[in-house]
């Protein structure tokens, strides 16, 4: 049985937290973006976001959004951060999206 786009979107959020490609305080996509990305209703990207919130993986913050809650478990090691390309990459694609997004 197919699942529904909610939990689809929700599974591959998931999948990215607890890979640790999305960290703790790191922002998960926004309901407009989920609904550009995956061509769902704006009631789809907020019940993907509703369950994942619901399974304490993220939180909402105001003023910023939608991030990895602390305690979401994740399979990366506990390694000097600046040493996991895993963080380095994240940290490049931060810096590059808050860059396009001030100009």
């Amino acid at each position: 049985m197919t699942q529904p786009p909610y939990a689809r979107i929700a599974g591959e959020l998931r999948r990215r937290i607890q890979s640790g490609e999305l960290g703790p305080g790191d922002r998960v996509p926004s309901t407009r973006a989920i609904t550009q990305r995956w061509g769902v209703a704006m009631a789809t990207a907020t019940k993907a976001l509703t369950t994942l919130r619901q399974e304490g993986l993220v939180r909402a913050v105001p003023g910023v959004g939608t991030v990895v809650a602390d305690t979401a478990p994740t399979t990366r090691s506990a390694a000097s951060p600046a040493k996991d390309p895993a963080v380095r990459t994240r940290i490049v694609h931060a810096a590059i999206a808050l860059a396009d997004a001030e100009g």
